[in-house]
């Protein structure tokens, strides 16, 4: 939005102002990058967002979360959350805050005088002033207009509007026939009835009736309908009007302007709170992968695992007690604990419960690839997929050639063969290589299935063929069961990648696929 963005540059000017030289207490922290949200403290109306974000981008900050204008917070609600040095996202805390709360209080105080008058009349107008503060008439107007108001003109250039000092000089009928631009209404300012009469019929597009009570609102109403006017009119009542009276003036006109919209509105409490700028992982199952991968990850930098969600809640204590990593019992606290999840359990795990992580806005790493095969489209968030513990799913991408897939497992007590679509439902733990060449690209993917490895290994042999050549593949990787350490690995590369991608990254290697 460019009105956001012009408004921002003004912003830049009030912090010049707040920081005309050095921040001694924030020239002293530590150059460390952390996560800050502003936080609501009471219940109200989100505005001020989309200039507030434009502000910390010029400034080099990364925006994580931002609710819309018009949000309906309450406390505890991050409104604005951006991410950056310490000791440069404090300096800024001040500007953001006043801003935000400000233009937030303006919102909410105008919601509620609108929700009033309209109580008493669906179809009439709350409307601001030009009683704004110096500087401020954008946001306060565009706050009023978030909370449901009318901001009413913007400057004297607006519309032509004569008020009572006006008539200290010349009368109505001069006033009536002044000379104003084609697409400006006329509109004036009376305090008595009989003048709202004389104004309507001199022609005036709009009549403000200006500090009357709602009794002398009312008879002006009606006196206006008694001479067949008050159709040609609109009816706007100003001056002395408050949240306790403002329903007793609108049953009887279109339009009721309050200055105290902008010059009175309390501002609503926020604060700006610091968080340590790990990624927040959530897990999908603690079996040998999961297992594998939080050992993987407990010294990662970027990385923390905040819940655990397995079906099988001893499996989920387990965690809790030897990795102090929090068993939820649900996947929707999973959910509202983790910024990314990963999926360590099963195909029909990825079915179950992927659509609801995405349409939480949370992102998806998967390592049961092949059910990714039957997961519909939906959500906003992201599915990442491992590549898996043999390779080449870039030349399959790249070339969409015909892939045979030997796979050697000592689970294997048959010796099977067929296409990997066929296949995988009848092996979903461990086809999902076969799936992700699939759905890479591969013209078709051929699948055989031997019980030849011994315990403790997992081969993979993997022919790629393709007009422009051929590729042979074979990885032998050590394993427990049914799971390769090197199928850890992969990922856990995929999520230190998604870290690094949702924290700015902006050079990635290897787009093999995007479905």
């Amino acid at each position: 939005m460019i009105e956001a963005r012009l408004f921002a540059f003004e912003l830049l000017d009030e912090l010049r102002n707040d920081l005309p030289f050095i921040d001694w207490a924030s020239a002293a922290l530590p150059g460390k990058t952390i996560e800050a949200c502003v936080v609501a403290k009471a219940e109200g109306v989100a505005a001020g967002v989309d200039e507030a974000a434009e502000f910390l981008k010029l400034l080099g900050f990364q925006i994580t979360l931002r609710l819309p204008e018009g949000a309906e917070i309450k406390p505890g609600v991050k409104i604005l959350c951006f991410r950056g040095e310490a000791s440069e996202a404090l300096k800024v805390e001040r500007v953001l805050l006043n801003l935000l709360m400000h233009a937030s209080g303006i919102a909410t105080y105008t919601r509620k005088l609108v929700a009033k008058a309209k109580s008493a009349n669906p179809r009439v107008i709350v409307a601001a002033t030009r009683k704004t503060l110096p500087f401020l008439r954008y946001i306060e107007k565009k706050a009023v207009w978030i909370g449901g108001g009318d901001p009413h003109r913007f400057s004297l250039s607006d519309s032509t509007l004569f008020k009572d000092n006006h008539r200290k000089f010349i009368p109505l009928e001069h006033m009536a026939s002044s000379k104003r631009p084609f697409v400006h209404k006329a509109e004036v300012e009376v305090n008595t009835a009989e003048d709202a009469v004389r104004a309507a019929e001199m022609g005036f597009d709009i009549i403000m009736l200006d500090n009357m009570t709602p009794e002398e609102v009312e008879r002006a109403a009606k006196l206006l309908a008694e001479r067949g006017l008050r159709g040609r009119v609109i009816l706007e009542a100003s001056g002395n009007i408050t949240e306790d009276n403002i329903h007793l003036y609108a049953p009887y006109v279109d339009v009721i302007s309050v200055g105290r919209l902008t010059h009175s509105a309390p501002a609503l409490d926020m604060s700006l709170e610091v968080y340590d700028d790990k990624v927040k992982v959530g897990l999908i199952g603690y079996g040998r992968l999961g297992k594998a991968l939080v050992e993987l990850v407990r010294d990662d930098r970027d990385l923390e695992f905040v819940a655990v969600y397995d079906t099988d809640k001893e499996k989920c204590i387990e965690a809790e007690k030897s990795r102090g990593i929090r068993c939820v019992s649900t996947i929707d606290e999973l959910i509202a604990l983790s910024e990314v999840i990963v999926e360590a359990a099963s195909a029909q795990a990825v079915l179950e419960y992927g659509c609801k992580i995405l349409e939480a806005g949370r992102h998806l790493i998967v390592a049961s690839v092949g059910a990714l095969s039957k997961l519909p489209k939906c959500g906003r968030g992201y599915v990442f997929a491992i590549s898996g513990a043999a390779g080449g799913v870039d030349i399959v991408a790249s070339t969409r050639g015909a892939v045979k897939h030997v796979v050697h497992k000592a689970a294997f007590r048959v010796a099977e063969s067929g296409e990997a679509e066929e296949l995988y439902w009848k092996y979903p733990q461990s086809l999902n290589l076969s799936m992700t060449y699939k759905l890479a690209g591969a013209e078709r993917v051929e699948v055989e299935l031997r019980g030849d490895a011994p315990e403790d290994r997992i081969i993979h042999e993997v022919e790629i063929v393709h007009k422009w050549g051929r590729v042979y593949i074979k990885a032998e990787n050590y394993a427990k069961g049914t799971t390769s350490y090197s199928a850890a690995l992969s990922l856990y590369n995929t999520l230190r990648n998604v870290a690094k991608f949702l924290r700015g990254g902006r050079i990635i290697i290897g787009t093999f696929a995007v479905l």
